[in-house]
């Protein structure tokens, strides 16, 4: 009877977790779908933007692809180039693995710097322009070259990204150019919180 009781429980929680990672799958192809004239889907040999600690946990889901643009376009140095966002979603089993993600990436954030949960910060060193998702237990980065960086295009991208992987308790950071400003722009944590410390 134990054992059984015990395999109901396992079943559960793996259900729960499949029915997780297919609801973000399915908001993945939503937001791939949306751009896909005018974007290429690339999954091979990708590099992007150092996310410190984060690329050490070991979420119950994750997922790393670019969105490359099909022609060609000019870029803040004058070069005609396919002008691309690297994005990486990061699902945990439970609420109290992203917390314990979440304190474990603040001080090693992008780039390897530190950051304080919900202070901004004039600059980070070396950062390139991100917008930064977490909702529910799931997180979501995207990450641009800094020779890419426009800010209507970048506010596109902002949009984009909450409308697929936010909800109204989601709580967004940018880096809102080349290294920096990091502003806290929705549903900031209290500083004095010690959840993500």
């Amino acid at each position: 009877m134990y054992r059984f009781g015990l395999f109901l429980t396992f079943l559960a929680a793996s259900l729960s977790a499949a029915a997780q990672s297919s609801d973000l799958q399915q908001r993945i192809k939503g937001f791939q779908s949306e751009l896909a004239a005018s974007y290429a889907v690339k999954t091979l040999n990708l590099q992007g933007e150092s996310l410190g600690a984060l690329e050490k946990e070991e979420p119950a889901y994750q997922t790393h692809f670019k969105l490359e643009a099909k022609e060609k376009s000019e870029d803040n140095l004058g070069r005609s180039t396919k002008l691309n966002a690297h994005i990486r979603v990061f699902e945990f089993e439970t609420l109290d693995d992203l917390n314990w993600a979440m304190k474990r990436w603040m001080p090693d954030f992008i780039d390897h710097n530190a950051v304080k949960p919900g202070r901004d910060a004039k600059t980070l060193p070396h950062a390139d322009p991100s917008i930064v998702v977490i909702d529910g237990t799931t997180i979501t980065v995207l990450t641009l070259p800094c020779s890419q960086f426009e800010l209507e295009r970048f506010r596109t991208w902002r949009k984009q990204l909450t409308t697929y992987f936010g909800g109204a308790s989601s709580v967004v950071i940018e880096v809102q150019g080349c290294e920096g400003p990091l502003l806290w722009t929705k549903n900031a944590p209290d500083p004095k919180d010690r959840t993500w410390k």
